[in-house]
């Protein structure tokens, strides 16, 4: 019996073969790109190659990261520095999952998605790399610039007499943890305008019914004078120095006392001044710009700092716990051997490396002063194979113990004297002198706002803004490592105006170089901004701060090995800009008539 088709089997039947000529046409299309209706983010990758696709999402991301993370804050604008959280943006990977999908998997999902690509769209999210800690500091300056305490029911104690007073007012503050999960959003989406981030309001906490309870609790820990003893030493910390440690911390509604650390730290480093001895490690003694041997070691013995202002607080803390008062500790003591022995060539301090000069031609008398203080203690200092050299963590303790005096830094948004103020010349004239050797940078931060004495080489010509260097303890820190498989050692001298650094080891073949400091853009320092203040005569104004312009910067630092290897470091530099500021007097002077 013959088989007869129907018209409607004709139909199904020739459908079925324009569907098939047209899917396969729809393949044949799309062999080589990226289905149609294909979003990684915000950014359309549909109908291109897979190499447009990276090319294009890193076109996108290289706008939001020349530009910087820029935030509103109560109407004022902060910039974040994608190099300062190491943010980076892995084009190849998303390009390629974009590209992956329809052609992944069993052959049936293949299949259904290749179908469904023409009609939905499919919307790939973005992940960055970044360096978690390096975000939190960032948010954490963010927020010393914005936040104010609440003032709440607090400790107020006069000799041994504690009072409480009760006069409240709320606070605010930046919320660090929402803070981070608005700027990683921000960042994933690819967003280009100014995000703004508000401020939480921060309400007193204490209450005031539960006042004698802390007044007890107060004067539990100041009951008795508390020893501190080293061998043969013994040191007494008085009542009254307990009792001007004392400041407010709260537990849910109730107000406890707490240690002033800074305070309880800078008592351990005076009582470090009368126990310890320094460690001589290993030195050089340099003839001709060359290191012929080394000095004699010499033994030490260092205060624990951290263990020993832990111990205090912890043992006065045990005062209010109801435990068995102790009055008397015993002082955690390191003794300390040289890091190393030997002869200058056994540890290959055989010649000079890298080294630079940066001049500071018209510093005030405090800011030579700290200079000098600064290179002094990074003179000498031997940096092992392999290890990572931190400046701040060298440096130590800056204050009036280790022979620092006042002087401006850059603290927020504002320009104010603290001690130590200046050192930035030294770990700007390191980092430079790191250039010049070819060692690898682990750590380095611009300042703030552009500063006159390191936009100059060590000939004194202007060589614009970026690459300068800023440290302030515990972070931003500057930091290299050591991997020239020897031992360095660091030089330093102030001779007039002009710092330098010379680093001595063994030369492994290695060049490099710097391309810039280029500037990229530049802004207007702003209009400036008037204080009023009741410590002028009316109308009277007193320049505070001075104007500097904002603007960004690169220099491209290329170290190349004896190998053949070549690496590449970047060094991008977003100045604020910085508005000169005033005083202006509102007081006013009441006539007298006789």
């Amino acid at each position: 019996m013959r088989f007869k088709f129907s018209n409607t089997h004709k139909f199904a039947i020739g459908a079925l073969f324009v569907l098939s000529a047209v899917f396969s046409l729809y393949n044949l299309s799309y062999s080589d790109k990226i289905l149609p209706h294909m979003f990684i983010s915000s950014v359309d990758v549909s109908s291109i190659t897979q190499d447009a696709a990276a090319k294009r999402l890193q076109e996108r991301f290289d706008v939001l990261y020349n530009r910087g993370i820029v935030i509103a804050i109560e109407n004022n604008e902060e910039i974040i520095d994608p190099t300062n959280i190491d943010l980076r943006f892995p084009s190849d990977i998303l390009a390629q999952n974009a590209w992956s999908f329809g052609r992944d998997g069993k052959w049936h999902k293949q299949l259904w998605e290749r179908l469904i690509a023409p009609f939905y769209p499919k919307r790939l999210p973005i992940e960055v790399e970044f360096s978690e800690e390096k975000l939190k500091s960032e948010i954490g300056i963010l927020a010393s610039l914005y936040d104010i305490l609440p003032r709440d029911v607090r400790y107020d104690i006069e000799g041994l007499e504690v009072g409480i007073l009760y006069d409240t007012k709320p606070g605010k503050y930046l919320d660090r943890a929402k803070s981070r999960d608005a700027i990683l959003v921000h960042v994933k989406n690819l967003n280009e305008e100014i995000m703004e981030l508000g401020l939480e309001i921060d309400m007193p906490k204490a209450d005031p019914a539960l006042a004698d309870e802390a007044i007890k609790y107060a004067e539990q820990i100041i009951a008795s004078p508390l020893a501190l003893v080293y061998g043969g030493q013994r040191f007494t910390l008085s009542r009254e120095k307990i009792a001007s440690w004392v400041i407010s911390r709260y537990d849910g509604v109730r107000l406890m006392p707490d240690f002033d650390e800074r305070l309880v730290s800078d008592y351990v480093v005076e009582l470090a001044d009368k126990i310890d001895t320094t460690t001589q490690n290993s030195k050089v003694i340099e003839k001709d710009g060359r290191v012929v041997d080394f000095i004699a070691p010499r033994h030490g013995r260092t205060l624990l700092q951290d263990d020993t202002v832990g111990l205090i607080t912890e043992t006065l803390f045990e005062r209010i716990r109801g435990e068995e008062i102790t009055k008397k500790i015993s002082l955690p003591v390191l003794v300390k051997k040289p890091e190393s022995e030997g002869t200058a060539s056994e540890l290959g301090i055989r010649e000079l490396i890298g080294k630079a000069t940066t001049p500071f031609y018209g510093s005030p008398k405090n800011r030579v002063h700290n200079i000098t203080n600064g290179v002094r203690f990074l003179t000498g200092v031997l940096v092992p194979p392999g290890e990572v050299f931190s400046t701040v963590g060298t440096l130590g303790q800056i204050d009036n113990t280790t022979g620092y005096l006042p002087e401006l830094v850059i603290k927020g948004d504002e320009t104010i004297p603290e001690f130590g103020g200046g050192l930035c010349q030294v770990s700007t004239t390191l980092f430079r002198s790191v250039l010049d050797a070819g060692l690898p940078v682990v750590a380095r931060r611009n300042h703030s706002y552009r500063v006159p004495y390191y936009e100059r080489d060590g000939e004194g010509n202007f060589i614009g803004p970026g690459l300068d260097a800023t440290i302030y303890s515990p972070w931003p820190d500057f930091k290299f490592k050591n991997d020239t498989g020897n031992h360095i050692l660091v030089q330093g001298y102030v001779d007039g105006f002009e710092a330098t650094f010379e680093l001595y080891g063994t030369s492994d073949g290695r060049k490099s170089s710097v391309d810039g400091p280029h500037t990229l853009t530049e802004e207007p320092p702003g209009n400036p901004i008037y204080i009023e203040t009741d410590t002028l005569p009316e109308g009277e104004t007193k320049k505070i701060d001075t104007a500097h312009p904002g603007g960004t910067a690169v220099a491209t630092y290329t170290i190349e090995y004896a190998d053949g290897t070549i690496d590449e470091q970047e060094f991008k530099s977003i100045y604020r800009k910085w508005p000169a500021k005033y005083l202006i007097g509102t007081a006013t002077t009441t006539a007298i008539i006789e």
